[in-house]
């Protein structure tokens, strides 16, 4: 299916193995400072709001309460071609609709409303359902991923899906964008990630295996390729690339702050402590570091107080991940950056209710069915 890492498979399973020997659990009550907690403590502490998950990657509040979230799923009996990431060998990829999109009403009852959505296990990790967000009154998600060598591609796969009524509308795939003229110009490949609605009411899309950050107007209208986010400087040739030292940008989100866009990257294998970053973007497209140093960025958000916020998965080393290691961020210009919440384990996705609570998906890479969305109270400002 692919021969990098994208946006929903950044760790191996010999990693994630190894972090879960080392006693990394996904428990709410573990995933927070002493400080932290003690904060949470007063406003009744974390909850979880949704579990039984297979690596989440998306979430959503609705204004009345209604939880909507992605699901990865659990691959299926058929299989894809592709090639494992850390040998090069060629390798079955089990591939079948078990990915979902799960909502949890006000009263708490969680239910899937999409069961039947494309997922596919990589060597590294599950691709299914993925980002989440309300345009035009409708719910809409990003699903599946596309590769070339693959086969034809799959309905729903690469996909900007509208949910109606209790089935899925496909509305577009920037597999034909990627396919016809790989803008990038690496590796054919297409991964619709992060999407989020921007102050001129479009829809705007980051393909993480793409490389690359599409608008579009309505869902009528085709696709704009707005700019290309080029290769980043590595510490290993990239059999990819040439075996240039160069790794993958790897956008995974897209948020607006004062009119203006913002993108995160990951950015690729070997995952380098400090080598994510937050650009922003000018009217013209061309984009510039607004703020560095953050490891694995896998989200990024417009909380209700108006600032930005970033999901960091974790920080890795040659012995694999940092047990516990994740955080969300407030993120600020330059290196002012700060942590709002930390000790958390894998997460991957963030949102805010108006009250400033957040709900945060823990993915518990490689424990199929233990994926949680936990709950914090009043992590930020709520909205005016």
């Amino acid at each position: 299916m692919t021969r990098r890492p994208t946006a929903l498979a950044p760790l191996l399973l010999l990693s994630v193995s190894a972090l879960f020997a080392c006693g990394g659990g996904n428990d709410a009550k573990e995933a927070a400072s002493t400080s932290e907690k003690a904060a949470m403590a007063e406003t009744g502490g974390p909850t979880v709001v949704a579990s039984g998950l297979n690596a989440p990657m998306g979430v959503l509040v609705d204004d009345d309460g209604t939880i909507w979230i992605t699901d990865s799923g659990t691959g299926g009996t058929d299989s894809l071609a592709g090639q494992n990431p850390v040998t090069g060998e060629e390798a079955k990829l089990p591939f079948g609709l078990t990915a979902r999109l799960v909502r949890v009403d006000p009263s708490g009852t969680q239910s899937d409303v999409l069961s039947d959505l494309p997922s596919v296990i990589l060597p590294d990790a599950p691709i299914g359902a993925a980002r989440l967000a309300r345009w035009n009154g409708s719910l809409y998600l990003t699903s599946g991923s596309m590769a070339e060598g693959t086969g034809p591609r799959a309905p729903n796969a690469a996909a900007l899906l509208r949910l109606d009524g209790d089935h899925a509308t496909e509305i577009l795939t920037t597999w034909d964008v990627e396919e016809s003229r790989n803008p990038e110009g690496a590796l054919v490949e297409a991964h619709p990630f992060g999407i989020a609605v921007g102050p001129d009411g479009a829809l705007w899309i980051v393909d993480a295996a793409g490389n690359d950050l599409f608008r579009v107007a309505s869902p009528s209208d085709t696709l704009q390729l707005v700019t290309v986010f080029h290769a980043l400087p590595g510490p290993v040739p990239n059999a990819n690339r040439g075996n240039a030292m160069e790794t993958e940008a790897v956008p995974t989100g897209i948020a607006f702050m004062n009119g203006e866009a913002y993108v995160s990257f990951l950015p690729g294998a070997p995952f380098v402590p400090g080598s994510g970053k937050v650009v922003k973007l000018s009217a013209n497209g061309e984009y510039s570091d607004y703020a560095t140093g953050f490891s694995m960025l896998s989200d990024l958000r417009t909380g209700p107080d108006g600032k930005l916020y970033g999901v960091s998965m974790g920080t890795f080393t040659e012995q694999g991940p940092t047990p516990n290691s994740g955080a969300i961020i407030r993120i600020g210009p330059a290196e002012t950056s700060e942590p709002v919440l930390s000790g958390l384990q894998l997460p991957t996705a963030v949102a805010f209710d108006r009250e400033g609570n957040a709900y945060v998906a823990i993915s518990a890479l490689g424990q199929p069915g233990a994926g949680q969305v936990v709950k914090y109270p009043h992590l930020v400002s709520a909205g005016s």
